[in-house]
């Protein structure tokens, strides 16, 4: 069931980054809500540590309107964030703008069929030569890139890695490490990601989620029972 959960802010999540598409979310006082799209000139630092963030008004909305409760989302490469606001008209050097101002902290979209955490392990892909060489054997006819699980969940895995990526969509031997042990299975890769802070990596779905399910469960549950105990 998706939910939504706070997550720790961060450089690459706090606010979308510039020139980024985001999705607005109008709730008016009377009516239904509106969902429009824009993209974001700029984000203003605010003496309490916040940002306004500063976006495109809409076409074909009325550039002076304000709104009391809006919701701003937009995707980064653990997912997509979600933050409510408040917007207002504003004038910059490059136009009329709508000024979004942050009510809460943003948050973590779970949006998907298992829960996931932030962590680090070890992990490597492999996967068969394209097209493949008749005159080379199986070991020496695959690509195998190492890197890093940064989320991970039953279902799949955001990882760090280098390079070469495997294709989107390919079949890919997925093996993570978890307390010195291999957990070797199935996968397919789902999307490649570019971090905000520079490097590359591939997100991954498990093609049979209960292969190590429950021993990936155990640590994701694990690490965020530590993440959310008192300091």
């Amino acid at each position: 069931m998706a939910a939504t959960r706070p997550v720790e802010t961060t450089a690459e999540t706090v606010h979308p980054a510039l020139l980024q598409a985001v999705t607005l979310t109008l709730r008016p006082t009377h009516g239904a809500p509106v969902t429009v799209e824009t993209r974001v000139l700029d984000a203003e630092p605010q003496s309490d540590g916040t940002a306004t963030i500063v976006v495109a008004c809409p076409e074909g909305l009325d550039p002076h309107e304000h709104h009391f409760d809006a919701t701003v989302s937009w995707t980064y490469p653990l997912g997509r964030m979600e933050c409510t606001v408040s917007t207002r008209p504003g004038t910059r050097n490059y136009g009329r703008v709508w000024l979004l101002r942050p009510s809460a902290p943003p948050s973590r979209l779970q949006q998907r069929a298992y829960f996931r955490a932030r962590l680090a392990v070890p992990v490597a892909l492999s996967w068969p030569q394209e097209p493949p060489t008749p005159d080379v054997g199986e070991e020496t006819g695959a690509h195998e890139v190492l890197g890093t699980a940064i989320d991970l969940s039953e279902g799949g895995l955001l990882a760090s890695t280098g390079l070469p990526l495997p294709p989107v969509g390919a079949a890919v031997t997925a093996t993570v490490r978890i307390d010195g042990e291999n957990l070797e299975q199935q996968a397919r890769i789902v999307r490649h990601v570019q971090f905000a802070g520079g490097g590359s990596g591939i997100a991954a779905s498990f093609v049979d989620p209960t292969t190590h399910g429950d021993r990936i469960r155990r640590l994701v549950f694990e690490t965020e029972r530590r993440r959310r105990r008192p300091r």
